[in-house]
């Protein structure tokens, strides 16, 4: 059997996470033998079962951080073929290898096309033999890496039909977690670390103004810290809600009014959007990675202009937003509106895309 190595930063839940899954299983049905290396967080192997579970070839799942561990395996485990994502030990083992006469095939899967996230490659771009971009981005794989053939491949993955959410679940979802029935309701469902900024989704709200502000997923400790004292200080602070992780996030999802992100970078498109858009749930977010290249303004979705990767989402800009969406919040028949058009965006999005057919084509010369 010939044998694949994937090489990630984490196995615990988020974006990049899920395309490695994606990625993953898009080889369950091939004659190949599958290793998952990863350098971060060893104590947290979210993804290690549904690897398991979607691909039976995967044989080791391997907590790997340093470069010298990342060459010894890979010198005597002579893999057909890497897939690479943000591993460092991995990615100081390549060269070394190669001196020593060993050259692994490599796929790198790219997820921003900002030059400070596209720099850390910079010592692989001459091993790499092919790239992965999640959206197109080409231009600047060119100018800061090399020219090795590029396949763009959008994160986007069967998903089951969803309904758009039925005004009596709406009131259902606020029983069941204690908000007022008939409040207008904002806020974030997902990952919730300092990437993503959760302190903008409070000043936004403050800027609406007479609303909810609900939380719900895992809290990175120091972002969580942050985010006690924001709230704390808040005129929101008693109409505020933190969930916490949930292994349903579905009745959060379904409380929401507004969908608000505002972090300060993202790959492709989120995850989290989709799964708000497919329930009905229009959504706020900021024209970082892919989300500016899909997500039309008006139409169920609305943007916050962010042309870089490391401010927050400037204040003027949430509180032109807050002027904006406040009247057509209170405008009942408007806003259904615009949740018939997230559902019909937020299902048509992955309907007929077949990412993990497009995983294998550009995996095939190695297979």
């Amino acid at each position: 059997m010939k044998h694949v190595v994937f090489a990630h930063r984490k196995l615990s839940f988020g974006g990049g996470e899920r395309v490695l899954l994606e990625q993953v299983a898009a080889l369950a049905n091939l004659p190949v033998k599958v290793s998952v290396l990863f350098r971060k967080e060893p104590g947290k192997r979210d993804l290690e079962p549904e690897l398991r579970e979607r691909n039976p070839n995967v044989a080791d799942v391997i907590h790997l951080p340093g470069a010298f561990g990342a060459f010894r395996w890979l010198w005597r485990s002579r893999p057909d073929l890497l897939v690479l994502c943000n591993h460092k030990g991995v990615q100081r083992a390549l060269p070394w290898l190669a001196r020593f006469g060993h050259r692994v095939p490599c796929v790198l899967t790219l997820h921003e096309h900002y030059e400070r996230h596209l720099r850390k490659y910079r010592g692989v771009r001459n091993l790499v033999d092919r790239w992965i971009c999640t959206y197109d981005f080409i231009d600047s794989v060119r100018a800061h890496l090399s020219d090795a053939p590029c396949s763009i491949i959008h994160p986007l993955y069967p998903r089951g039909v969803m309904d758009a959410a039925t005004p009596e679940e709406r009131r259902e979802a606020r029983r069941q977690l204690g908000l007022p029935e008939t409040s207008r309701v904002v806020g974030y469902v997902g990952q919730i670390d300092d990437r993503k900024e959760p302190s903008g989704v409070v000043r936004f709200a403050e800027a609406l103004g007479d609303v909810h502000l609900l939380f719900a997923g895992r809290e990175d400790a120091a972002t969580a810290s942050a985010l006690d004292a924001r709230l704390a200080a808040s005129p929101l602070h008693d109409r505020s809600l933190r969930l916490g992780p949930q292994s349903d996030l579905r009745p959060a999802f379904t409380a929401l009014d507004l969908y608000v992100m505002t972090s300060r970078n993202e790959g492709f498109f989120p995850i989290a959007l989709i799964e708000a858009l497919e329930r009905g749930v229009p959504v706020l977010a900021p024209t970082v990675g892919g989300i500016g290249t899909v997500l039309k303004d008006g139409e169920g979705g609305f943007l916050l202009q962010k042309p870089d990767d490391r401010r927050s989402v400037p204040e003027p800009v949430l509180v032109a937003a807050a002027a904006r969406l406040a009247p057509l919040l209170a405008d009942a028949q408007a806003w259904e509106a615009q949740r018939s058009k997230a559902h019909a965006f937020g299902t048509s999005l992955t309907r007929d895309y077949d990412a993990a057919a497009k995983f294998r084509e550009a995996v095939a010369e190695w297979l």
